[in-house]
């Protein structure tokens, strides 16, 4: 119970104002400006490998995903349907968005999700062990190896396959 004679004042904590946190969202579809600046970015290129540079991809089963953190542009997400239900994704999120990245990376599996899928499939080239760590915290399970799959900067590199079930989102 509360003492209102016991306690001055001064002695009470000061109130602070609540810090907001800017809102992480994922949107569908992204600006030519937007899109040219995500492959543009010398963190996101790091990714490219040599038969398929690191560019956007013009195709019916792809679909880009905005990332905001409040009203900053943070990157895209590329989804790409490989079947009817599977997506692939690919998280192309800019080096100032990484202390967001794992709530970007919770909503875009939420859009992923809200269509009748599956599953969602992570490739991750070897040495992007960032990449990989990313999937794993975000859920993802890792699945396999594709041995000797990518050849990247003239270097045959192994590609790992992570993937996520609509029962392992559900689970979480």
């Amino acid at each position: 119970m509360w003492d209102n004679n016991s306690t001055e004042l001064s002695e009470l904590p000061v109130a602070r104002p609540i810090q907001e946190r800017p809102l992480p969202a994922v949107t569908e579809g992204i600006t030519k400006s937007n899109l040219e600046s995500v492959y543009s970015d010398p963190y996101i290129v790091k990714v490219g490998h040599d038969h398929r540079p690191a560019a956007p991809i013009h195709h019916p089963a792809v679909t880009y995903l905005s990332a905001w953190v409040g009203k900053t542009f943070a990157g895209a997400f590329m989804a790409v349907r490989f079947s009817p239900i599977e997506i692939e994704l690919h998280a192309l999120l800019k080096r100032s968005a990484v202390k967001h990245s794992r709530d970007l990376g919770q909503v875009c599996l939420e859009w992923a999700f809200s269509r009748p899928i599956q599953r969602v499939t992570a490739y991750v080239i070897e040495g992007l062990e960032s990449a990989k760590n990313y999937c794993i915290k975000l859920g993802f399970k890792e699945e396999g190896c594709r041995r000797a799959a990518c050849l990247q900067n003239g270097a045959i590199r192994d590609v790992y396959v992570l993937g996520m079930t609509r029962l392992d989102w559900g689970s979480k």
